[in-house]
């Protein structure tokens, strides 16, 4: 018999099992290659022993009773599992602990925490942890659930001897340190963290290896600075706590964030610390300012997927523009991916700059993948649209047709038809649409805009009423036909037309025209005039005054007048006339009590006043109040 399987029963431990096989294997291909020029061995049946060895050793290892315990603790803690998964806690508790057996009893651990948690016992996992730290005194996962046990029942006392006793075990590894802080931060005792911390760094010379400690524990005591700079030290070394960082500084009061800013744009210029810089101010409502943080940097590989997943991730939050700069800029640095410039046009188009996207487009004008050959053409139909190009939208289709399916073709044949409508010619759209299926939802819908600019409202409302787009331009076209019985009127449907096509000025003098034939209608009219002449596209702040004061002092009982009250407070409060803008909000209050509005003048009264800190200027209207038509690539304005 080989050598590891002599002794007690052939069978010595599990390393032994395996070495007796191996052993018995090997010998018996050795007695094989003896006989293979000798022929059988007759007497001593040498050869065939030895197979028998080998043999036996296999059944053995399969029957030993070593063998089935493993099998029987991994059953039962797949069993545990199963159970858990079920949320079957108390009948998955039995089988946890059947499986402590284990040569590793982490797995287990684990899921007896999380049972007795579920079925209202952490304190009956104490003595199953103290049991377990004889064999694995110093094992970091069980003291870490010992910790968090007697924190969870309140053993206090039990706990900082339990800490004590670790570190004692173990005096210079920061790990005790670490898990310790984190139980007193869970449990909200963050200013005991602070002199755990400190004895940490005396035991061990050092703060280094607790960076992230200190940041989470001056973070929950509201030490902004502090914790602004112990993130940053912890992040640089640690990348995977970036994410991290922003959500715990993202609080940081508004009069503060001058000073993180600082911190993280502090020499020497690193990535993590910029990517933190970043993803604040992309939570602080301010994507341009996100991006320049990391435009500055050299474009190194990290560097470049740094901008790649800032642009998907600005694109995801719908801030087109940023992320269009972003999709440029890696493409530029990436010239062999041509995913990157379609990338970039698409979000351009979603932003409003068509523009853009057709100088990203000509980057792709080349031989290339012919599978992109129809979304490049749909893009460039659509940006020559949104610029009221209609013909030379029908030049590029009529070029590119056999490039596209059948699908693709309807797609940009719709996009031509919103084209000739900027172009002001509805009859072309007509036909356009047409040849791409008005049957289609998407044709149904452009019909109904049709229907709206031609001033055929009943086939608009039915049109529109079926489209499920919640943007600015669905929600302006069905309050106005909401608030009127009127069936027809060619003057109000080239008002909506004026505006899709971009002219502000002249759509504003329009709807005010408009007002006073479509009567029943004419405060929504009064109030859209008003928006459109306060916009930066237009600014006549004055004429939209005049109509606020007219819809304040005629139309009294419309929504709209409370809406006029609050947005001519602004633009007095902008004047720096305070005075003013508390006698119209407080107007508002009284009059007209039930309004919605009434929290915002409020707010605005308690900021004009004084009594909270001012954030800026409050715009008195919007930016914008130009309305592209509904799938025209229009998308929610960038903050």
């Amino acid at each position: 018999m080989s050598p590891g399987c002599q002794g007690a029963g052939g069978i010595r431990g599990t390393g032994n099992r395996v070495r007796c096989t191996a052993d018995a294997a090997r010998w018996t291909a050795g007695d094989r290659r003896q006989t293979a020029g000798a022929g059988r061995r007759g007497a001593d049946g040498r050869w065939s022993w030895r197979v028998a060895c080998a043999f036996v050793a296999l059944l053995l290892w399969g029957a030993s009773p070593l063998h089935a315990q493993a099998t029987s603790v991994e059953a039962a803690l797949t069993k545990a599992l199963d159970l858990e998964g079920a949320n079957k806690c108390r009948e998955a508790i039995p089988f946890y602990r059947q499986a402590l057996g284990s040569e590793d009893p982490v797995g287990a651990v684990l899921g007896l925490e999380r049972c007795y948690a579920m079925v209202g016992r952490p304190d009956s996992l104490v003595p199953v942890i103290d049991s377990l730290l004889l064999r694995k005194p110093t094992d970091p996962t069980l003291r870490t659930v010992q910790l968090r046990t007697l924190s969870t029942i309140r053993r206090d006392d039990d706990l900082r001897a339990a800490f004590g006793q670790w570190t004692s075990l173990v005096p210079q590894d920061a790990t005790p340190y670490r898990m310790y802080a984190q139980v007193l931060l869970e449990i909200g005792r963050a200013r005991a963290v602070d002199s755990v911390l400190q004895e940490a760094a005396r035991v061990l010379g050092s703060r280094k290896d607790l960076a992230s400690e200190y940041a989470q524990m001056q973070s929950a005591l509201g030490l902004w600075i502090p914790a602004a700079r112990s993130w940053r030290e912890a992040a640089e070394t640690q990348s995977y706590l970036e994410q991290a960082a922003v959500f715990s500084l993202m609080p940081v009061p508004a009069a503060l964030r001058d000073s993180v800013r600082e911190i993280y744009r502090e020499l020497p210029v690193t990535l993590g610390a910029r990517r933190v810089l970043s993803g604040l101010e992309l939570k602080w409502h301010a994507p341009r300012t996100a991006w320049d943080v990391l435009a500055e940097l050299s474009p190194t590989d990290s560097v470049v997927a740094a901008w790649l997943e800032f642009a998907q991730e600005a694109e995801a939050s719908e801030a087109w523009l940023t992320a269009r700069d972003a999709f440029a800029r890696v493409a530029t640095a990436r010239p062999k991916d041509r995913s990157l410039p379609l990338r970039a046009a698409t979000v351009a188009l979603n932003g409003g700059d068509p523009g853009s996207a057709l100088a990203m487009l000509d980057r792709l004008s080349g031989p290339g993948d012919s599978a992109m050959a129809a979304t490049v053409t749909l893009l460039r139909v659509r940006s020559l649209g949104a610029l009221g190009r209609a013909r030379e939208a029908q030049k590029e289709l009529s070029a590119r047709e056999a490039t596209l399916d059948p699908e693709a073709r309807r797609g940009a044949m719709r996009a031509l038809a919103w084209a000739w409508i900027r172009g002001g010619d509805l009859e072309k759209a007509r036909v356009a649409l047409e040849a791409g299926g008005p049957n289609t939802e998407e044709g149904e819908r452009v019909a109904a805009w049709l229907s709206l600019y031609a001033g055929a409202f009943a086939d608009a409302r039915r049109g529109l009423r079926r489209t499920d787009e919640p943007n600015n331009d669905v929600v302006t076209a069905m309050a106005f036909l909401s608030r009127t019985r009127v069936e027809q009127s060619p003057a109000a449907g080239a008002a909506f037309l004026t505006l899709a096509r971009g002219d502000t000025s002249a759509a504003a003098r329009a709807f005010e025209v408009v007002a006073n034939e479509v009567k029943d209608a004419a405060p929504f009219l009064f109030g859209l005039a008003a928006r459109l002449y306060a916009t930066r596209a237009v600014a006549d702040t004055a004429h939209a005054v005049l109509l606020w004061k007219l819809l304040v002092e005629t139309h009294a009982d419309a929504p709209e007048a409370a809406e006029a009250e609050l947005a001519w407070a602004r633009v007095l409060r902008q004047r720096s006339d305070a005075a003013g803008a508390l006698a119209h909000l407080e107007h508002l209050i009284l009059t007209w009590p039930q309004s919605a509005l009434v929290p915002q003048a409020r707010k605005e009264m308690d900021e004009v006043r004084g009594m909270v800190p001012r954030g800026g200027i409050v715009a008195g209207v919007p930016d914008t109040c130009s309305m592209p038509p509904a799938g025209a690539g229009s998308g929610s304005t960038e903050r």
